[in-house]
């Protein structure tokens, strides 16, 4: 179970008429000017699901009798189950973090080398996350880059299903990625029936804003809708760019768009388990470069987790990518800012928190996602908030130790300390003295080394050689075309 933070008091950006007043400008988005949607088949869901549809020029448009469909048939709980039962996610069961996604190029952990991401960089991003506790859902932090790009999803589903027991968003990028993704999940499963039992990632539609469907993520929501498998809709608007340089517009054209992927894979398989995201951001009015960390952000993640509880689905919402180019100050008041905002919205899922990334997800730095994964133990602290009841109070150990006394040898101290004081493995507190005396170490210094240590000690169990034979012939089979 994750942490439901301040017991339930989340952060409110807006107030119940101005989520009233989003929701019908979404209404007026999805009806005029509608979708772009480029794809026949799928044009043909929408119109016998009652849309209106533009076939010439592809464009559809959404009544409220649709939404009205797809919010009264979607599931209102999501699971996604690890291969070990003790890391499955649960919707409505508190905050989950993910890791990062993404990154192309890394920071090379011995050599200090900016250089191409490779496919064992992500294996072994993929087993430190499996080792920090607070990594839940698992991402492609990594996007290898020797590999066959027409490879390259199977590549990436294979090295995260084989490198963690923790639930995963895996890649699909066609439909028939979509079924040898879905083959992967039977293999390690045993059987089609298993996987739908105990479903070990999920895979996501991406919606291009603004109001763009491409054909052949549409190609994957129709794969996994139909099989029945968890999915998830995202969209990624940029504030001035892609989508409205006002905060509200923004907001609601991120939710028109949302609602429409979650209208489509109602009426491809009414029941299918969905969960939308949002990763809106702001681009810079000097560049025109998008970025995730700017405090607009962090109002609007928070500002769609309240639209997204009142329509009662599935969700997650962005945490943190840092702009920073290196492992700096910057780096640090990014994540945390970014992230602790975001926890408190409420959120199922907390997106790219115990990110390694850095240069808005382009490079990953290994050792960053220690530090982030320390960040969010720090954020877990405050989302507890504080315990009130005659214990805690402590009136009668007050009453003993009196005026001019001390706490620090009395029984309630030794009672309470491990669950009322958060206590860092990175973060330093020793006295100048003790820190010079230890290697005046810095905290990328100290996460080396304990990134070190995860990879020499940290193994999870690996799949059975039969399963990762059954995986290598898919890969083989995609790189074969």
């Amino acid at each position: 179970m994750g942490i439901i933070p301040l017991r339930g008091r989340t952060i409110e950006v807006l107030s119940q008429e101005e989520i009233q007043e989003v929701h019908q400008a979404v209404l007026e988005i999805l009806k005029d000017p509608g979708l772009k949607v480029r794809h026949e088949e799928a044009l043909g869901i929408f119109k016998r699901g009652g849309a209106d549809v533009d076939w010439k020029n592809q464009m559809v448009h959404i009544y409220p009798a649709q939404v009205e469909f797809a919010l009264n048939h979607a599931p209102r709980f999501m699971k996604v189950c690890g291969r070990d039962p003790k890391h499955d996610i649960k919707s409505n069961n508190g905050i989950h973090y993910s890791s990062g996604h993404g990154a192309t190029m890394i920071i090379d952990f011995e050599t200090g080398e900016r250089r191409p991401a490779t496919k064992k960089d992500l294996e072994n991003n993929t087993r430190v996350h499996d080792a920090l506790e607070n990594t839940h859902f698992i991402f492609p932090e990594i996007y290898p880059q020797d590999v066959p790009p027409k490879a390259l999803d199977r590549h990436i589903s294979q090295a995260l299903l084989s490198n963690t027991e923790k639930p995963v968003i895996a890649t699909a990028y066609s439909g028939r990625g979509a079924k040898d993704l879905l083959q992967m999940g039977i293999a390690i499963a045993g059987s089609e029936e298993a996987l739908r039992q105990r479903p070990m990632f999920t895979v996501s539609l991406g919606i291009i804003s603004p109001l763009c469907f491409e054909p052949n993520r549409i190609d994957v929501l129709i794969e996994m809708c139909r099989f029945g498998h968890p999915f998830q809709v995202y969209t990624i608007p940029g504030a001035g760019a892609t989508s409205p340089v006002t905060l509200a517009g923004t907001l609601a054209l991120s939710v028109a768009e949302l609602l429409s992927g979650l209208v489509l894979t109602q009426l491809v398989n009414p029941g299918a388990p969905v969960r939308l995201m949002g990763y809106a951001g702001t681009s810079d009015m000097r560049s025109g470069d998008f970025t995730f960390a700017s405090p607009e952000k962090s109002l609007m993640a928070a500002a769609l987790a309240q639209i997204l509880r009142f329509y009662g689905v599935p969700q997650g919402v962005h945490g943190s990518t840092t702009r920073a180019n290196v492992l700096d100050a910057q780096a640090g008041y990014e994540t945390g800012i970014l992230n602790l905002f975001s926890a408190l919205s409420g959120s199922d899922v907390i997106i790219e928190c115990t990110s390694a990334s850095l240069e808005n997800t382009v490079a990953s730095v290994p050792e960053m996602a220690v530090v982030s994964n320390e960040i969010c133990s720090f954020i877990n602290r405050l989302l507890q908030g504080i315990e009130v009841n005659p214990d805690t109070l402590a009136v009668n150990a007050i009453r003993q130790v009196g005026p001019s006394g001390e706490y620090l040898t009395h029984d309630h101290t030794m009672e309470h300390f491990r669950s009322e004081q958060w206590d860092p493995k990175l973060g330093n507190r020793s006295r100048r003295d003790q820190w010079e005396e230890k290697g005046s170490m810095d905290i990328r210094a100290r996460a080396r080394d304990e990134y070190r240590k995860i990879l020499a000690t940290h193994q999870p169990k690996p799949l059975d050689p039969g399963v990762q034979k059954k995986l290598q012939k898919i890969v083989d089979g995609a790189e074969a075309g």
